[in-house]
């Protein structure tokens, strides 16, 4: 399996600076929280189609971080050490960052326009009423792939999770799903609709 290695600080130029700018800390924080004194990168095991899983390794340069958004590392270990009213959101703005990311690696050319708040898909690729585009983000700090297929499908109590939301939406034409842990370290990456 290769492995794709992508630099955040590129973030700032593969999507529109302000959507990203509020996420990077965050990505920053969760992924960067049990690396402490370690080089700045991560790898994750990026699960796409039952039958097709990537590694994708996440780096940074904090120097370019900061030159693209000064107060970013600042901002980060803030959040770590929950120094700040964001920590609460920590996860949310690191799987928003992340989906990001994964727009930028596996759906070339396309760009995020808007943040949608209160329905799904969360991130708008485009926002054409009635015939909507988007990716479904969402993180969770532990459970690996079966914290994330809980997001996707529900349970047998709560059946219905993300998948079935975004397909029984009539305003959604085409849906995504982009869902993150942080330990262990793994993406799902699905496209539920059409």
């Amino acid at each position: 399996m290769a492995e794709q290695v992508y630099a955040l600080e590129r973030l700032y130029e593969d999507q529109e600076p302000d959507l990203v700018a509020d996420t990077i800390p965050a990505v920053v924080a969760w992924l960067g929280s049990t690396r402490e004194g370690r080089e700045p990168s991560i790898s994750v095991s990026v699960r796409m189609k039952a039958a097709k899983d990537e590694s994708l390794r996440i780096g940074w340069d904090g120097q370019a971080l900061e030159r693209r958004c000064r107060g970013t590392l600042a901002r980060a270990r803030r959040m770590r050490s929950r120094r700040t009213a964001e920590r609460e959101h920590l996860t949310e703005l690191a799987a928003y960052g992340l989906a990001l990311v994964g727009i930028s690696i596996w759906m070339p050319g396309r760009r995020a326009v808007t943040f949608r708040e209160g329905l799904p898909p969360d991130i708008l690729l485009d926002d054409t009423d009635g015939a909507l585009r988007g990716v479904e983000a969402a993180g969770r700090s532990r459970g690996g792939f079966g914290a994330l297929r809980v997001i996707l499908e529900g349970t047998k109590d709560r059946p219905g999770g993300k998948r079935a939301q975004l397909v029984q939406r009539s305003d959604v034409a085409e849906a995504h799903v982009s869902l993150w842990c942080a330990e262990p370290c793994v993406s799902l990456l699905l496209q539920v609709k059409p």
